[in-house]
């Protein structure tokens, strides 16, 4: 009968319901109702010891647990990471229940396999996962495993690096791909002046390489470098390929026309005015072409330069400089003396051996008239001659610095030498040869690179064949900002010199750069005054500040109980 039947469905439907209150087989249920455990049992467990699996569980025997309590014991042990499932169930014993936990194992570790990676070999991404085979698999040593080689790659540059995927397969195999971030192209964003071609080709890094930041940073300095852009962003998306990204450089172009104004005061010229116009990304193509005039009460200075950094996008650089300067009462030689010149010069480089070493070759050519109203030593009149001398310089260098406004690590090391006159043509008598080589080297003395130790080593000789004259004003100089701070401009000079330069260049006030500096050196064998090597000294600090018409320094030296100042554009080395 219909009512007979709704009974009998009712009663088993009601004895099913009690008895989900005492039973956890299927999970339990969010009720507030407790039950009392007696004893625990752990079913399906072949290698992990019973113990270990419950010593996860949060209560112990004779607690009174609700079904959440349940449900956060079993979290508890599937978090060991042993297992691919856990489940559990009860049944009755003594006054409470017996609370049993069924286990699924993960399968012994047979092996791993790795695929995807190219920069990294295999052998070294086992080596920093270190899995053991032949033990039960745990998740959570394979979660610890993968970030290691996360780490361990954004740790050699390769910051995009991603481990897209691991499987373990039935046979206790597990399968790791690797994304390591391979660049599907190459976006270039903010130019609105600068041909983008210009950009492109400074870019070391290309489409079809994995992102490595050390190489995209150092590309971002010799952005910098190019004195075209106030600020340039990298930022990477993904791409339209699985594992690969789209790199974005974008630059913030600055205004690189300029009509500058200025007067300062020289120990060696008084007072002084300067007019320069100047465009350092004409046409768009980072060239740059400068009219300077510099005047003042002991000095006339004109010039007009032009350089291209990249001529004919055939990686050679091509610089060319047109000048007439004039100064009176100019000490040279110990004579008081009015100096007029007027030269030209062009400068060809190429790459050598690789991208860090280049060659340069220097043409020039230069008039000279000196003339004094002080009676000249019959000794000295062959060292002041007058005329025209030609010249050629080959000079090779090699570059490693990060950057070449403020550098922070690298060296630069550069020898060269040059002939004027002699083969060239021009005056027999007035032939010289100079040797001058240079090694610069910056050692970052904290990680982030703020705290620089900065040293300059520089020396000269020169070849005067036996009956030839080396006019004075070829000779070297040495005191003043480029030398020797401190020491009176071109105090002491001579056929030879060398000179050391040591800077600690450290964080001053927000944006700007401190340094305590001592320099030393000497030039000899120009004159009877200084027939020898005598080392001569000054100590200093300077501070470097950012500025629109770019990175200003000022300097203060002291030596032999005299102080002076010194202002120019950016590092002297």
């Amino acid at each position: 009968m219909p009512w007979r039947f709704f009974i009998i469905s009712f009663f088993l439907v009601t004895l099913l319901v009690g008895l989900s209150a005492v039973s956890f087989a299927d999970g339990g249920s969010s009720g507030s109702s407790y039950i009392k455990v007696t004893a625990f049992g752990v079913e399906g467990n072949k290698n992990i010891a019973t113990e270990d699996i419950l010593s996860a569980v949060p209560f112990r025997i004779g607690s009174n647990v609700t079904p959440n309590d349940v449900q956060e014991s079993l979290k508890s042990i599937y978090a060991l990471g042993y297992f691919s499932d856990v489940k559990a169930k009860t049944e009755p014993f003594e006054d409470g229940v017996k609370l049993i936990y069924v286990v699924t194992e993960n399968p012994i570790l047979e092996g791993v396999l790795i695929q995807g990676n190219t920069v990294i070999p295999t052998d070294k991404i086992l080596s920093i996962m270190n899995l053991p085979t032949g033990k039960v698999f745990n998740y959570n040593e394979m979660d610890k495993s993968l970030k290691r080689v996360e780490d361990y790659y954004a740790s050699q540059g390769y910051t995009a690096a991603r481990i897209m995927d691991a499987n373990l397969d039935p046979s206790g195999h597990l399968l790791v791909t690797i994304a390591e971030g391979k660049i599907q192209a190459i976006k270039i964003l903010g130019n609105h002046r600068t041909v983008e071609h210009v950009i492109r080709r400074e870019l070391s890094v290309k489409p079809g390489e994995i992102f490595n930041y050390n190489k995209v940073k150092a590309d971002i300095n010799k952005l910098y470098d190019m004195n075209i852009f106030d600020d340039v962003g990298v930022m990477f998306e993904p791409g339209t390929k699985p594992g690969e990204i789209f790199l974005d450089i974008d630059v913030k172009e600055k205004k690189t026309g300029s009509v500058t104004f200025g007067a300062g005061y020289s120990t060696a010229y008084n007072a002084i005015g300067m007019i320069t116009l100047s465009d350092t990304n004409m046409f768009g193509r980072a060239q740059t072409m400068s009219i300077g005039l510099q005047f003042g009460t002991n000095q006339s200075y004109y010039s007009i330069s032009f350089s291209d950094p990249n001529f004919n996008d055939h990686n050679m650089s091509f610089a060319a400089n047109l000048y007439n300067y004039r100064t009176y009462g100019l000490l040279i030689g110990g004579y008081t003396t009015d100096e007029k010149a007027a030269g030209f010069n062009m400068s060809f480089g190429f790459p050598i051996f690789d991208k860090y070493t280049r060659q340069t070759i220097t043409p020039g050519y230069e008039r000279v008239h000196l003339s004094t109203d002080q009676t000249i030593n019959p000794n000295d009149q062959y060292n002041r001659p007058n005329g025209a001398y030609r010249s050629l310089t080959y000079a090779l260098s090699r570059d490693t610095r990060d950057q070449t406004r403020d550098p922070r690590q690298g060296y630069f090391a550069s020898a060269s030498i040059s002939q004027t006159n002699g083969f060239l043509g021009g005056s027999s008598l007035y032939s010289f040869d100079k040797v001058i080589a240079e090694f610069r080297d910056y050692i970052p003395l904290d990680k982030s690179k703020e705290h620089v130790f900065a040293s300059r080593f520089m020396g000269g000789t020169s070849i005067v064949p036996s009956g030839k004259i080396m006019p004075v004003y070829y000779q070297y100089y040495v005191g003043g900002q480029g030398t020797v701070r401190g020491i009176t401009d071109n105090k002491y000079y001579g056929k030879y010199f060398a000179i050391g330069n040591f800077e600690y260049r450290f964080p001053f006030i927000r944006g700007t750069r401190g340094a305590l500096f001592t320099d030393i050196g000497d030039a000899w064998g120009g004159n009877t005054d200084w027939p020898n090597f005598k080392l001569h000294a000054g100590v200093g600090m300077g501070i470097m500040l950012n500025t629109p018409f770019g990175p200003v320094r000022v300097d203060g030296a002291y030596s032999s109980n005299h102080f002076k100042g010194y202002f120019g554009m950016g590092n002297p080395f």
